[in-house]
C-alpha cells in the first residue's frame, strides 16, 4: 500500500466528485403526496377564500396559469413520524400556508420546506413568475405556463448535510487560496490535463488541500461518520487564523415593490420572503434579518395579520431589523424637493408604528443616483447613517471610499457605508466574504465591513445553505471573521472611529443608468402634474384651516418614487396600472380644492387662487373671449375683479420672423430656431441657433430602458428642415409665433414660441408626433458661455457641474438630473442662459451648450434583451403594446430666461419651475388668504410649498436656498400672523418669534405660520 498521497495539486479535482456524492447523500424519498389545483386568478385571493374552493387533483407535471397570476394547490400529507420536509418544484414561486398563516416560501433558492410532525394539510398560494433573476436555477418560465414538476416528502440526512456543508466550506476556501497563490492564474479545477506543482504557495493553501485529501481519504474508507471525524480535526487545526477583519452579515432579500412585475406581485414577495425568513429563525438562531420599506410590511398586515404578528415578535427580540428611514426605497432625484421629504415622514411614521421607534439607518442599496440634499432631509427626519451599493456601478470612474462622512451641498453630514466589489445579492461564500474584506477601502482604521446577504427580488432571502457555510466560516481560518448582525449596531461602531474617515462633500453622481432620467416621459409629466396637485390641494387646506390631508394620497404618490418606477425601468403592466391611479389622484386633488374653496366664504363670485407661495403675474381668460393680466399675490385668492392689475406694459408684437415685449426680444431662422435672443435689452451670447431639434441613435450596450451610452451621443443628427412658420396668436397681452416640422420620415413636431407682455420669459412649447424607435430627442442650446460650471437644479437646491471639455470625471457626466431647470454661465455667474421645464429631467452641459433630452424610444423592460426572456410573451395578459417606450404624440413644455446675479426671486429658475406650470385654481367664492404675503431681500432663499401643521396649529411654509448664497430676507406676514422655526418632521420648534431669516448656501427651513393667540380665525 502506497503512503499519502505527495501531489497535492490533485485534490482540488478530486473534490467535484466527492461533493457530489455526498450531496446526494442528504435527501432520501419519504413518499409522494396528492396535490390539488383550485385554479389560477388575477386578481389576489386570500387563504380563507381559497379554501373553499373546489379543487381537483393534478398529476405531475401540472402547467398552469399566465404571468402574474396566483394559482391555489391543496396538499394532503399521509400520516407520518419523524420529520420530513415536503419538496416542492415549480418553476415559479410558491407560499405554503399552514392553519391559515403563511408559513415557508418556495423558489429557485428554497426548494424544502421542514413539516411539522402531525400536519396532515397545507395550501400552496403560487406565483406564475420565475424571479430570483441572480439565481443560477432561474431558467424563465416555459411559454405553456408555470410547471410544477415535483411534488413529494423527503428525510434529510443530517450528518450528510453537515458532511456536505463542512467539505464545501473548505473547498471553497481553497479555490480562493488557489487563486491568490503564484500559480492560481493557470488553476484547474477539472483533472484534465497536467496540472500546476503546489510549489511556492501560501502556508494555508498547502494545509486546506492536505486537510481536504485526508477528509476525502476519511469519507472512501469510512463513510460519513469517519469523515466527520476528520472534519473537526481539519477545522481545529486551521481555526484561530482570521484576517483581522469581520464581515457582520445581515440578512437580506432586495424585493422591488415593482419591476418586472405589478404592485400586487411585490406584495405577494413580501409575504412570501417573510414567511421563509421567520421560519428559518427557528433553526438559525443566530440569524439576524433586515427589511427596509414600510410599503411592504403594510402589504403583509393587509394579507396576513397572523404572519405579521409573527415579524412583530422577530423585532421585539431584536433578531427583526426594521430598517430604512423611507416608505419606500424611493428614486432620489426627479421627485421635487417636498415629495423626497415626504418618503421619509412617511416611512419614519411607518417604523414608529412597526418598532416603536424611527429608522436611524436611510437604507437604499439600488437607485441611480443621490441627491446632494439627502443628507439635510436625513438630519432633519432623525436618521443619522447610510448604506448603499449602487455607487460602485459607475463604470468610468471607480469611487474610493467605503467608509466615509457624507457632507450634502448645504454642510449637513451624515455616516455611509457602501459595499465595494458585491452587491445585495451575497452569499456568504469565501470568495465574496474575502473579496469583500479586501476591497473595504477603510479597513486601515475600522476593521470590520457590512455584508448583506440573501437572494432578492423573489429569492426569499436568506437559505439554509447561506447559515450553514456563515457558521463554519466563523471559525476557520484564511477568512474574515463572520458574523450575524444588526446594520444600526454596525454603524454604531463604525461612528466610533468617524473622525478618521475621509469626507466626501456634494452629490453622488452615478456614472451609470443616465438615461432614466428620460424614458417614459408620459410617466414622468403625470407624477409632475400628481405633485402640483398635491401641492395646490395642500395649499387650499392651508389658508381654509381644512386641516392634513390623509395619508393615503401622499403615500400612492411616494410610492411612485420606487426606484424603478418613476426612472421608467419597469414593464409595462406597471405603468398600464399606474399612470391612470396617478391622474385620478391629480384629479381628485384638483377637484378637492375648488370644492373647499368654495366652502371657504359665501358669495358667488368668479375667484382665482394662487397655490404657491410665490407672486405672479399671470394672463387669464374673461368673459366674451377676452383675456387679463392680473398680480396674484402668495398663497391667496380674490374674486378676478379685485384683483391687482400689473403696471403698464407695451403690447407684444409677433411676425413669422420675430417676437416682442418691453421685456424679451427673439428672431427665428427658417427652421424655426432662435437665431438671436436678448432679455431686457441684454443679448444672449450664442454660438449657434438656439432650440436645435437633434435625434441620436440609442441602442445600449444592455439596460436599455437604463442607459444612455456616451458613444452614441456623438452620432447625432440635427433636424434641418424647413419650417412652415405663423403667428397662431398675436394681441396686446400675448404673442405666440408656431413652426410645423419634419423630424424624420415617421416622426414631426409643432414648437411654439410664447410671449406676454409682462414677464421675462420666452415659453417654448414642443407638441411631437414621435415614431422613430430606438432613438434619443434632445433639445440644443449652443451658447458662448465658457464658464468652468453649469448650474443644474436639483430637489431642495441646485449643484455645480463642470461644462468644460478635457476633465474625465466632467466628461463622464455626459448626462446627468436636474430638477426641471439649469443654467449656463460665465465664471462668476455674472450672465447666463436658463432652460427651465415642465417635467424634464434629463440634461447636460458641455462647452457652452445647453442640452435637454426630450423624448427616448428604447426597448421598454421585459421587451428588451436583458430581460425579455425571463417570460414569454404568451404568458402575459393583454396586448397590443409596443416593444419601445414614448411613442405617440407629447406636449413637452419649457422656457427660457435670462440669469443675472441680481436677478429677483420669482425669475429664478427654481421659482419659473413652479409658476410656469402650476396653474391658479378657478373657484366661485370670497377672497381667502393664509397671512403670508412674502419675502423682502435674500432672493435666492425660494418659499416652495404650502401644507398644513399636523398638529393643527397654523401652517408650514417651506423655503430652500437655491444658488449657494448667503444673506437674510425679512419676513412679511399680514397684521395678526406670526412665525417660529421647525423642521421637516415638525417634532422640533423654537418659541422664539421669526421676522428675519439668516439663510446660508442650501438651506432647508420650515416656518409655522399661524395666528397670534389673541386672534380669532
Amino acid at each position: 500500500m502506497l503512503p499519502d498521497n505527495p501531489f497535492l495539486q490533485l485534490v482540488l479535482p478530486r473534490a467535484a466528485s466527492v461533493l457530489g456524492r455526498l450531496q446526494a447523500l442528504i435527501w432520501s424519498s419519504a413518499g409522494d403526496v396528492e396535490v390539488a389545483f383550485g385554479g389560477s386568478f388575477v386578481e389576489p385571493m386570500r387563504v380563507e377564500e381559497a379554501s373553499r374552493l373546489s379543487f381537483e387533483m393534478v398529476e405531475l407535471p401540472f402547467f398552469w396559469g399566465k404571468l402574474f397570476e396566483q394559482a391555489w394547490f391543496r396538499i394532503l400529507l399521509p400520516e407520518h413520524s419523524g420529520e420530513l420536509y415536503l419538496h416542492w418544484h415549480d418553476q415559479g414561486e410558491g407560499t405554503v400556508y399552514r392553519d391559515g398563516v403563511p408559513f415557508y416560501g418556495f423558489d429557485v433558492a428554497h426548494r424544502f420546506c421542514r413539516i411539522p410532525k402531525g400536519t396532515r394539510e397545507l395550501f400552496v398560494e403560487g406565483l406564475c413568475l420565475q424571479s430570483a433573476i441572480w439565481h443560477p436555477e432561474a431558467k424563465g418560465l416555459n411559454s405553456t405556463g408555470s410547471t410544477l414538476s415535483k411534488a413529494g416528502l423527503f428525510r434529510r440526512n443530517e450528518l450528510a448535510w453537515e458532511v456536505y456543508h463542512d467539505v464545501e466550506a473548505l473547498y471553497q476556501l481553497t479555490v480562493e487560496e488557489a487563486k491568490a497563490a503564484p500559480s492560481g492564474k493557470s488553476l484547474k479545477i477539472l483533472g484534465v490535463g497536467y496540472q500546476e506543482p503546489v510549489n511556492v504557495v501560501p502556508v494555508l493553501y498547502r494545509r486546506l488541500l492536505r486537510g481536504l485529501d485526508d477528509i476525502f481519504n476519511a469519507f472512501n474508507r469510512g463513510g460519513l461518520g469517519a469523515a466527520k471525524e476528520v472534519i473537526s480535526e481539519v477545522y481545529s487545526r486551521l481555526s484561530g487564523q482570521h484576517q483581522r477583519i469581520r464581515a457582520v452579515l445581515t440578512g437580506h432579500a432586495h424585493i422591488d415593490l415593482v419591476w418586472l412585475w405589478p404592485e400586487r406581485t411585490g406584495e405577494y414577495k413580501a409575504v412570501h420572503t417573510f414567511s421563509t425568513m421567520n421560519r428559518l429563525m427557528d433553526s438559525y438562531p443566530e440569524l439576524v434579518f433586515g427589511y427596509s420599506q414600510p410599503a411592504s410590511y403594510s402589504a403583509v398586515e393587509k394579507r396576513s395579520p397572523k404572519l405579521m404578528e409573527a415579524v412583530r415578535e422577530r423585532m421585539a427580540s431584536g433578531r427583526w431589523e426594521a430598517i430604512g428611514a423611507t416608505e419606500v426605497e424611493s428614486d432620489t432625484q426627479m421627485a421635487c424637493g417636498e415629495a423626497l421629504a415626504r418618503s421619509f415622514l412617511l416611512g419614519q411614521k411607518g417604523f414608529e408604528r412597526l418598532s416603536g421607534s424611527s429608522s436611524r439607518v436611510l437604507w437604499i442599496p439600488d437607485v441611480f443616483g443621490y441627491a446632494g440634499c439627502l443628507p439635510q432631509i436625513m438630519n432633519q427626519t432623525g436618521v443619522e447613517y447610510f448604506f448603499t451599493t449602487k455607487l460602485t456601478w459607475s463604470n468610468i470612474h471607480l469611487f474610493p471610499y467605503s467608509s466615509f462622512v457624507w457632507r450634502g451641498i448645504d454642510g449637513s453630514e451624515v455616516l455611509v457605508h457602501v459595499t465595494q466589489e458585491n452587491g445585495y445579492n451575497q452569499l456568504a461564500s469565501a470568495e465574496e466574504l474575502r473579496r469583500g474584506a479586501q476591497a473595504y477601502r477603510q479597513s486601515d482604521v475600522h476593521d470590520e465591513f457590512l455584508a448583506p446577504t440573501g437572494f432578492g427580488d423573489g429569492g426569499g432571502g436568506v437559505t439554509e445553505e447561506i447559515c450553514e457555510r456563515a457558521r463554519r466560516y466563523r471559525s476557520l481560518g484564511g477568512m474574515p471573521e463572520v458574523q450575524w448582525g444588526s446594520v444600526t449596531s454596525f454603524f454604531d461602531r463604525l461612528n466610533q472611529v468617524r473622525a478618521k474617515l475621509p469626507v466626501y462633500q456634494g452629490e453622488l453622481y452615478l456614472e451609470y443608468h443616465r438615461g432614466v432620467f428620460t424614458t417614459h416621459g408620459d410617466l414622468k409629466a403625470r407624477f409632475r402634474e400628481c405633485e402640483r396637485a398635491l401641492q395646490t390641494w395642500e395649499a387650499v387646506r392651508s389658508v381654509t384651516g381644512g386641516g392634513v390631508l390623509d395619508d393615503g394620497p401622499w403615500r400612492r404618490l411616494v410610492f411612485a418614487q420606487f426606484h424603478d418606477y418613476i426612472p421608467g425601468s419597469s414593464i409595462w403592466e406597471v405603468y398600464e396600472e399606474g399612470l391612470p391611479e396617478l391622474a385620478a389622484i391629480s384629479k381628485k386633488a384638483l377637484e378637492a380644492a375648488v370644492l373647499e374653496l368654495g366652502n371657504a366664504g359665501i358669495g358667488g363670485d368668479d375667484a382665482l387662487f394662487n397655490p404657491l407661495p410665490l407672486a405672479r403675474t399671470t394672463v387669464v381668460p374673461i368673459e366674451n373671449h377676452r383675456r387679463r393680466a392680473v398680480t396674484l399675490p402668495p398663497l391667496s385668492g380674490a374674486p378676478i375683479h379685485s384683483l391687482p392689475v400689473p403696471g403698464e406694459a407695451g403690447a407684444v408684437e409677433a411676425t413669422p420672423l420675430e417676437m416682442a415685449s418691453d421685456h424679451v426680444r427673439v428672431a427665428f431662422d427658417s427652421m424655426g430656431q432662435i437665431a438671436a435672443l436678448s432679455f431686457g435689452g441684454k443679448e444672449v451670447a450664442l454660438s449657434g441657433a438656439l432650440g436645435a431639434l437633434t435625434i441620436y441613435p440609442d441602442f445600449p450596450a444592455e439596460f436599455e430602458a437604463w442607459d444612455i451610452d456616451r458613444q452614441n451621443l456623438s452620432l447625432g443628427r440635427v433636424v434641418d428642415s424647413t419650417a412652415e412658420a405663423f403667428v397662431a396668436v398675436c394681441s396686446r397681452e400675448e404673442g405666440v409665433v408656431e413652426f410645423r416640422r419634419r423630424l424624420s420620415e415617421r416622426s414631426e413636431a409643432v414648437i411654439r414660441y410664447r410671449l406676454d407682455a409682462f414677464n421675462p420669459v420666452l415659453r417654448v412649447e414642443i407638441e411631437v408626433d414621435w415614431r422613430d424607435e430606438q432613438a434619443l430627442l434632445r433639445l440644443l442650446f449652443p451658447t458662448a458661455y465658457s464658464g468652468r460650471n453649469a448650474r443644474f437644479g436639483t430637489p431642495f437646491g441646485s449643484v455645480l457641474r463642470g461644462q468644460q471639455p478635457g476633465n474625465s470625471r466632467e466628461e463622464a457626466m455626459f448626462e446627468g438630473p436636474a430638477s426641471r431647470w439649469a443654467v449656463i454661465g460665465d465664471d462668476g455667474e455674472t450672465e447666463g442662459l436658463g432652460v427651465v421645464t415642465e417635467a424634464k429631467y434629463g440634461f447636460s452641459a458641455w462647452n457652452g451648450v445647453l442640452g435637454v433630452s426630450l423624448l427616448r424610444s428604447p426597448r421598454v423592460t421585459g421587451e428588451d434583451r436583458g430581460h425579455g426572456s425571463i417570460f414569454p410573451a404568451s404568458l402575459r395578459h393583454g396586448g397590443g403594446r409596443s416593444v419601445y417606450s414614448d411613442l405617440g404624440h407629447h406636449t413637452i413644455r419649457m422656457a427660457l430666461y435670462f440669469q443675472s446675479p441680481d436677478a429677483s426671486r420669482e425669475h429664478l429658475g427654481a421659482a419659473l419651475a413652479e409658476t410656469l406650470f402650476t396653474e391658479p385654481v378657478r373657484y366661485r367664492g370670497e377672497a381667502v388668504q393664509a397671512g403670508f404675503l412674502g419675502l423682502e431681500g435674500g432672493e435666492t432663499l425660494v418659499p416652495s410649498w404650502a401644507k398644513p401643521a399636523e398638529d393643527g396649529r397654523g401652517w408650514i411654509l417651506r423655503l430652500h436656498e437655491t444658488m449657494g448664497r448667503r444673506g437674510s430676507a425679512k419676513l412679511r406676514l399680514a397684521e395678526g400672523y406670526a412665525a417660529s422655526i421647525t423642521d421637516l418632521s415638525e417634532k422640533r420648534e423654537e418659541a422664539v418669534t421669526v421676522e428675519e431669516i439668516r439663510f446660508t448656501p442650501y438651506f432647508l427651513i420650515s416656518l409655522r405660520i399661524s395666528k397670534n393667540s389673541h386672534e380669532t380665525k
